[in-house]
């Protein structure tokens, strides 16, 4: 799988002289710039990277780097970081608070550029040797998360983590872009829409979108619940015509032959609960298996 790497910077030229040099020197890199506060926040929640490249000071903007870093902390635990700046002396004490979650990778003083970049790229190829040898990080962020969204008691912090979760799913399985929580022209809000841009010939027969619809519910899933997510689906213009619906729960026997009365339509919709969730976060090859589960319940339905 390719690497993403996002840097953020409020100097537009400093940002994109680096995107240049991973363009130019790590072509296999992906290398995303945000330079402005709205980017930068829309980056954050809606892509996934593998490593993020903070400067500290945000001159004119409401955050700092400090407050990125925390943001991205939260919202991508998969994420490693790299610090970068000219002026750390300001920071001291921030950064020794900061280097205690344990998240940032390296801390690396803005100089002449050659010499910069050159810190910068050592850096990032350490971290991906890392990341590609130690292939159960991800499975222990994501068991870690799974656990703590399914302890939580707070019913919108219950579906705030679950979104997230599912996000990171996504994200380790090879999609990058998911966006949240998003309103379509009926006003019906879809809790995350999946772009498929995955290299993958049996990926490329669908459309361009995925839809998710998450639930972190006592109860069992119900007919109801799914003829709305199939109405969402269908309302797309066949931007999206298969969709997955995940719960910590089940779903109910009329949600099961709900599903086979409409079997004929054009769009499909997936069902992933406990046990397609523990495959998923267990399994060595993520696509192979959500493969194999789309596989088997086209069979089933």
């Amino acid at each position: 799988m390719r690497k993403t790497v996002l840097v953020i910077d409020d100097e537009k030229i400093g940002a994109e002289n680096i995107q240049k040099a991973f363009i130019n020197e790590m072509g296999s890199v992906d290398c995303l710039v945000a330079f402005d506060e709205p980017t930068i926040n829309n980056y954050i929640k809606n892509k996934f990277y593998d490593i993020a490249i903070v400067d500290l000071r945000m001159d004119d903007f409401s955050i700092n780097g400090f407050d990125i870093i925390k943001n991205i902390i939260e919202v991508n635990p998969f994420s490693k970081i790299i610090i970068i700046s000219a002026h750390l002396e300001e920071y001291n004490d921030d950064i020794n608070e900061i280097l205690s979650t344990g998240k940032i990778s390296a801390i690396i003083p803005k100089d002449n550029f050659k010499d910069f970049k050159d810190k910068i790229f050592r850096e990032v190829s350490k971290i991906f040797l890392e990341i590609d040898s130690n292939l159960d990080f991800s499975q222990k962020i994501l068991q870690e998360m799974y656990s703590d969204l399914k302890n939580e008691e707070d019913n919108f912090q219950k579906g705030q983590k679950f979104e997230r979760f599912v996000g990171m799913l996504w994200s380790r399985i090879g999609f990058k872009e998911i966006n949240y929580r998003k309103i379509d022209k009926s006003q019906n809000e879809i809790d995350l829409i999946v772009r498929n841009d995955i290299e993958d010939k049996f990926f490329e027969k669908f459309s361009p979108y995925f839809f998710v619809e998450c639930k972190n519910i006592i109860e069992n899933v119900d007919k109801n619940m799914f003829v709305l997510f199939l109405t969402k689906l269908q309302g797309s213009n066949e931007l999206a015509r298969l969709g997955f619906i995940i719960t910590t729960s089940g779903f109910k026997r009329t949600t099961y032959l709900e599903a086979l009365r409409t079997s004929n339509a054009s769009s499909k919709i997936i069902f992933l609960s406990n046990n397609e969730i523990e495959e998923l976060i267990n399994s060595i090859q993520p696509i192979k298996t959500l493969k194999t589960i789309i596989d088997r319940q086209v069979k089933d339905n």
